[in-house]
């Protein structure tokens, strides 16, 4: 048995590596000065998404249809896309949780009332700086928790043993 090594060379490693080409240090200068370019933009992005979450559980008793979990959904994963232009403490972190939330709920035949609406004030708490560290740990822990529970819940329900 014969084995093929091959050296697979980058954009950036044949760019850098050619006569006049660019330096690591100045590609990555470029890429930070673009983000922060994105950063105003992104910051309105979120806002606005923020916004439309805000409208959609506004009725804590009210179940968002499949369609509007599939859309808050979305605007959760477009806001941690531009996370990466921003810097807000905690935010990846509280999205990521009512990501997993959402997800419980879609995959969920039950609602508890009232469970996205706290953690949309989450989210739009943490964006304006407006929960410390040490209590945003026990919010998300919090959601967490609310998503575990659905899901046990799902699972429980859709275990042909737990049927009579």
């Amino acid at each position: 048995m014969s084995v093929v090594i091959r050296k697979i060379r980058t954009a950036l490693q044949r760019e850098y590596q050619r006569p006049g080409g660019i330096r690591i240090e100045e590609a990555i200068d470029q890429a930070r000065h673009n983000l922060t370019g994105l950063a105003e933009q992104c910051l309105d992005r979120i806002d606005l998404a923020i916004a439309v979450l805000t409208e959609m559980t506004a009725d804590p008793g009210r179940r968002p249809t499949p369609a509007e979990l599939r859309t808050i959904h979305q605007l959760i994963n477009e806001m941690l896309g531009c996370c990466a232009t921003v810097d807000i403490e905690g935010l990846p972190d509280s999205l990521y949780a009512v990501g997993r939330l959402v997800g419980a709920l879609m995959a969920a035949d039950v609602w508890l009332e009232g469970s996205l609406t706290p953690a949309v004030s989450l989210v739009r708490l943490v964006r304006r700086n407006a929960v410390p560290p040490e209590d945003l740990r026990t919010l998300i822990a919090g959601i967490d928790q609310c998503a575990a529970r659905i899901s046990a819940h799902t699972e429980c329900t859709r275990d042909p043993r737990n049927q009579a």
